[in-house]
């Protein structure tokens, strides 16, 4: 069993920390071969597939609540595919083979109801999220911000036009545009120009590009941005938001690091060292992860959960 962690971090005020631990450790991941989506790819578009033929249009709901049907997924599979540089979109089809792992695709419009089997499946993706290879697009996040706010970063090339779901920014509960305007509002500048962290992030939606290295979920909804892998690392911002990662389900086997502040209410404060205190009965401290970390400003604080195992 991998050796799971769970941290909290404890501000002393209000701030864009969860945002921009959550850059840092994207730009970790830019030099990591392994963190992109494009490997897990066909196995990631099955079970979209699956969860639509089996799940989600039989499902007699007027409109999609996993938590009243207690399906287990976190947002609806419309079944809608889409391919790089193309218009209109496609359904997945019941001929899907998921025990040899070939994807059919529909095409409705087709007079003969004409049925496809794409291989490779990478210019494929689903619709209303972003391609998770923009190779042949021309598109790929611009290198030197990230080279800029950390020096000895690596960066591989692919990586910039590779989109990834393994890092996961968990919003406040108050909804995704209060931690989106506080992104907006930090700065960096270089030699090439200004960048705002929302831009920085890569998240759909928050910058015009089309590259996605961070996954957003959003606590007072219940929905990830979309329908991708299990994430590594989860940054929860606020207290309401760690409180729900930690007992999340998709979220059990994921790192989360919970970023609150001590300006809120002592009711608050005291529910989220409960819920840490209770985590004790399957984690014990890290104190090896603890005395590896640089020194802490003055007015943070920090502690680190390992899963025994």
């Amino acid at each position: 069993m991998r050796e799971r962690r769970i941290a909290l971090i404890s501000m002393p005020c209000d701030s864009a920390g969860a945002a921009l631990i959550t850059l840092g450790a994207m730009i970790r991941d830019l030099g990591d071969s392994s963190a992109n989506d494009t490997d897990g790819h066909r196995e990631r578009l099955l079970r979209y597939a699956r969860q639509f033929i089996y799940a989600c249009r039989p499902c007699h709901l007027p409109f999609c609540n996993p938590t009243v049907k207690g399906c287990g997924y976190l947002s609806q599979a419309t079944g809608k595919l889409r391919r790089v540089n193309s218009r209109g979109t496609v359904e997945v089809s019941e001929k899907t083979d998921f025990n040899r792992g070939i994807l059919a695709l529909n095409y409705p419009n087709h007079s003969y109801g004409k049925v496809e089997y794409p291989d490779p499946v990478t210019p494929w993706y689903i619709d209303g999220e972003l391609p998770v290879d923009l190779t042949y697009s021309g598109e790929e996040l611009n290198p030197l911000p990230y080279q800029d706010i950390v020096g000895a970063s690596e960066i591989i090339t692919e990586n910039l036009r590779q989109a990834y779901s393994g890092l996961c920014l968990a919003g406040r509960s108050t909804g995704e545009s209060s931690i989106r305007d506080i992104s907006c509002s930090i700065r960096f500048r270089n030699e090439t120009g200004e960048y705002g962290l929302n831009q920085l992030l890569s998240i759909h939606g928050w910058a015009s590009g089309k590259v996605s290295r961070v996954s957003f979920f959003n606590t007072r909804t219940g929905q990830l941005d979309r329908n991708g892998i299990t994430p590594e690392l989860v940054i929860a911002d606020g207290d309401v938001s760690f409180l729900g990662a930690i007992r999340r389900p998709h979220f059990q086997d994921s790192d989360i690091v919970g970023i609150v502040h001590r300006t809120m209410e002592r009711e608050r404060l005291e529910a989220v060292g409960t819920g840490f205190l209770q985590m004790n009965q399957w984690y014990a401290p890290d104190e090896d992860m603890l005395c590896s970390l640089p020194p802490v400003p003055r007015g943070i604080s920090i502690s680190i959960l390992k899963r025994r195992t």
